[in-house]
């Protein structure tokens, strides 16, 4: 079993101490939807997305953004940092 099959599973501490997104050991291991930092405990699921246009990322979600509208919860944040009102977070190429 994998965390990739996309069923909730509980966090435990190798989840916390391992390297997410390449950061430092737990650094990123975090909801990507309100951000919330997993502790051992937290329910966490993998949400595959990279087959939906404009959602790609697979996030990690906690049980209080998970649900039937998780897909476009993430979508609307992929499509929020994609447009101007993020601009300053992204380098713009000319």
């Amino acid at each position: 079993m994998s965390f990739t099959d996309g069923k909730p599973f509980i966090a435990t501490e190798k989840h916390l101490q391992t390297n997410w997104l390449c950061g430092k050991r737990g650094e990123y291991f975090r909801c990507f939807i309100c951000g919330h930092k997993f502790q051992v405990g937290d329910t966490v699921r993998w949400q595959y997305t990279n087959n939906i246009t404009g959602a790609s990322g697979n996030p990690l979600v906690c049980s209080n953004c998970d649900g039937p509208n998780v897909i476009a919860k993430w979508k609307e944040l992929c499509d929020l940092w994609k447009s101007d009102k993020m601009w300053f977070f992204r380098r713009h190429i000319e």
